[in-house]
């Protein structure tokens, strides 16, 4: 294989695994988490005080009266049944339908494809997470252009959230089909009302559900209707089949490598 193309698929390979895959969580409630632990823990040192103040009261009257207090029989309680957990919702996916999440993403594949790093910085929940110029030049170098976005959303559990499919296709420099692409995306919304790209780490009940919402029937059709235009596109490319054919090669010899490391360890 020329090495120009073994260039190709590595800066390939890291351009679809960069920014997109770290836009998986949110953080967003952390601040009202904070304040109800206060919350919580001024009632419970309330209740303590009050407790305290009732035991000091009783010790004072038993001393007036010099007569022994008998505690009253407390009754058994009754075990309270633990609650079943609600399930959190799951919405219908939406094609095209948010004509401002549709600009978001436009506009982020042509920051990346430039770059833009300040473009890219303003767009997700934690800027640093973005690289620098020269690393993210290296990333799309042999990339022409990103085409043929089209968004399919689903609403996230939590208000002002959603979990977005970004069709797009990646024109790779000396190969005429653009390949057929699926990337995945979490959408929150700040404080002044604008969508980001959320770029931090997801807690366990978030992450779960994020990941669950791939075995969903209506995703699944997106997926494999992704998947059908690829296969499409290498069968009418031989270029773009042979690029795809190297990288699963690379992928494979990888997975051997670390397979052997992990088994001399």
């Amino acid at each position: 294989m020329k090495l120009k193309y073994k260039k190709i698929i590595l800066l390939t390979t890291m351009s679809t695994m960069g920014i997109g895959l770290l836009t998986l969580s949110i953080s967003q409630d952390r601040p009202k988490a904070e304040e109800s632990l206060k919350t919580a823990s001024s009632q419970e040192a309330g209740l303590l005080e009050d407790q305290t103040d009732d035991e000091v009261s009783l010790m004072s009257a038993a001393a007036e009266t010099e007569e022994e207090v008998i505690p009253s029989a407390t009754p058994t309680p009754t075990p309270t049944p633990t609650p079943t957990p609600t399930p959190l919702p799951v919405y219908e996916i939406e094609e095209e339908a948010y004509p401002e999440i549709a600009e978001l993403f436009s506009d982020y594949y042509a920051a990346k494809n430039l770059p833009d790093v300040g473009k890219l910085r303003s767009m997700l929940s934690d800027p640093s997470k973005v690289g620098s110029q020269d690393q993210l030049i290296k990333k799309t170098e042999y990339i022409d252009d990103y085409r043929n976005i089209k968004c399919y959303t689903k609403k996230g559990f939590e208000e002002g959230t959603y979990i977005v499919y970004v069709y797009h296709e990646i024109k790779i420099t000396g190969v005429n089909t653009p390949a057929p692409g699926l990337a995945k995306f979490y959408l929150v919304t700040d404080d002044e009302g604008n969508l980001k790209i959320f770029s931090d780490d997801m807690d366990t009940e978030l992450e779960a559900y994020y990941n669950a919402r791939n075995e969903d029937e209506d995703v699944k059709n997106i997926i494999q209707m992704t998947d059908d235009k690829f296969e499409a596109a290498k069968s009418k490319d031989e270029d773009l089949f042979n690029f795809w054919k190297a990288i699963d090669d690379m992928a494979n010899k990888d997975d051997q490598q670390n397979s052997e490391i992990e088994q001399e360890e």
